[in-house]
């Protein structure tokens, strides 16, 4: 009986954690190792026309580290408004938690750090609005996440890290948990930014983390119910 009393608060702490809504958390982190550490696999980067690379590409943790490479200047995508500089970041599957790698090119300004919208997508064509930037707080470095739509970063890294590109540094990670998951993340520049007049959204890399919240979810099942499973066989 000790068993299943003592297994069942686990199982349940799991899915709450895989379930549970947060308010944003800053870090100042800046070893980018301790980012992509946690990364599975990085998104293929398209439909940009600017950048230290061409279209497509797909970042990787050294290539993050060592060179920062950037991309921007987005276009436009069936289903999206066509005022904006929407560049498409391409999963293999659908995933619901990524961890967003900004390149910030124009340290001290406020908006650099949160300068993109993202929406998602499964077929390419049908976008669900995602995140949005509608103001920054702060008056110099690090600055932090004002107004915004949609659902926000759990946690922000709001400092530069290692990467120094040709254009920039990747700085500001950024992780989100979406109720839903999406192959496709779209990623154009977010209102506040084009308020203040700098809608050039750059990237650095998008990636997806490991476990999803249903993998979780379904090892806390399996672990209870095998405990369940082991104390009913003792009896």
């Amino acid at each position: 009986m000790s068993r299943l009393i003592f297994s069942l608060p686990v199982g349940a702490v799991l899915l709450a954690v895989a379930g549970a809504a947060h308010a944003t958390s800053y870090t100042s982190d800046s070893n980018i190792a301790d980012f992509t550490a946690g990364v599975s696999s990085y998104a293929t980067f398209s439909n940009y026309q600017g950048g230290d690379v061409g279209s497509p590409f797909t970042p990787t943790s050294d290539e993050l580290a060592t060179q920062g490479f950037r991309v921007y200047g987005g276009g436009s995508i069936s289903g999206l408004p066509n005022d904006n500089n929407w560049i498409l970041a391409s999963f293999a599957s659908p995933v619901s938690q990524i961890l967003v790698f900004p390149n910030i090119d124009h340290f001290g300004g406020d908006y650099d750090g949160y300068q993109y919208t993202i929406a998602g997508s499964n077929d390419g064509s049908t976008w669900t609005p995602l995140f949005d930037v509608l103001s920054v707080n702060g008056v110099g470095e690090p600055f932090t996440l004002g107004t915004f739509s949609g659902t926000a970063p759990t946690s922000v890294n709001n400092v530069l890290t290692s990467g120094d590109g040709p254009g920039g540094t990747v700085g500001y990670e950024a992780q989100f948990s979406f109720g839903q998951a999406y192959m496709f993340y779209a990623f154009g520049a977010s209102t506040y930014a084009t308020s203040v007049g700098n809608a050039d959204n750059e990237m650095s890399a998008v990636g997806t983390l490991v476990p999803e919240p249903s993998t979780l979810a379904l090892a806390a099942f399996g672990f209870v119910g095998f405990a369940a499973w082991r104390w009913r066989r003792k009896r």
